[in-house]
């Protein structure tokens, strides 16, 4: 992402480095944290950024929400809930070192996350960061949140609404935490981290739409993972109840919307621009 490249080496180096060294687990779970676009982490930065804060003393808190994003990959790709053998292009953490293995690194890399932000952050005022814990355990729970919107995956949406609300659950509250604990965490006005919040949210909706959309019209190469599993599986996708153009039109909605919340951020004297860049790269992305 060129929003925040700047960032994405101290960003890689600080995830890398989440495991540790000192258990037979901390290889797996190692492994389990390659790739990715650091959506989240970038997005906590880039927002405590926004709000005038610096970045450097927060990278424990940006490698904690991508633990705990890698963390709901881990399980979800377990025969028990999504049974996908593919994921960022190499096999998923189940295929290379077993189910029982996998569940573990998922359950070490979330209360991992919980370590970094609890005790990684000395130099910030702590009520600061008792407030970004909050919105991040909220965020990655079970309602409005991650946990939440896997169960609503699991059951199934009957519609396109349906399909949204697990968007806005699975994907877009931990993209709201993202934005908002970052905020949080730069001592931001309560009007500024609520604009950055919605739109965290918003943007977590429109990527997952775009999700939706290349799983039908990506290639696998491209993706990194295997494609066209929703149809397989009969799971709902929301190009299913849209068509494509449909669900095009759907992700320009919610893009608008994140788009009106930064608006509403930049009211609050909240620098945007950066921002603003990473929504129009999610625009343009093709995996």
């Amino acid at each position: 992402m060129n929003a925040f490249s700047d960032l994405l080496p101290a960003i890689e180096e600080a995830i890398l480095a989440a495991p540790g060294s000192d258990h037979p687990l901390s290889s797996a779970m190692a492994y389990a944290l390659l790739g990715g676009k650091r959506l989240r982490p970038g997005l906590l930065l880039l927002s405590a950024q926004a709000c005038g804060g610096g970045w450097q003393p927060l990278l424990p808190a940006a490698a904690a929400i991508e633990c705990i994003h890698v963390y709901s990959l881990v399980h979800d790709d377990l025969p028990a809930m999504d049974d996908d053998d593919l994921r960022r292009g190499r096999p998923t953490v189940h295929k290379a070192f077993g189910e029982a293995t996998a569940i573990l690194v998922g359950d070490g890399l979330l209360t991992r996350a919980f370590a970094l932000l609890a005790r990684g952050m000395q130099d910030v005022p702590p009520g600061r960061v008792l407030r970004a814990i909050g919105e991040i355990a909220t965020g990655a729970g079970i309602g409005p949140g991650m946990v939440g919107g896997q169960a609503l995956d699991l059951s199934g949406a009957e519609d396109a609404q349906g399909c949204i609300r697990v968007a806005e659950a699975k994907t877009g509250a931990l993209l709201g935490a993202a934005a908002a604990a970052g905020a949080e965490l730069a001592g931001a006005r309560t009007a500024a981290v609520d604009a950055l919040r919605t739109f965290g949210r918003s943007l977590g909706v429109a990527f997952q739409i775009r999700d939706d959309l290349l799983d039908v019209v990506g290639t696998e190469t491209e993706i990194g993972k295997r494609l066209h599993k929703d149809a397989g599986k009969e799971r709902p996708n929301i190009v299913r109840f849209l068509g494509v153009e449909g669900t095009q039109t759907a992700y320009r909605e919610h893009a608008q919307k994140a788009l009106n919340a930064l608006a509403a951020a930049a009211r609050q004297r909240v620098a945007t621009e950066r921002l603003a860049t990473l929504l129009e790269e999610l625009a343009e992305r093709r995996h």
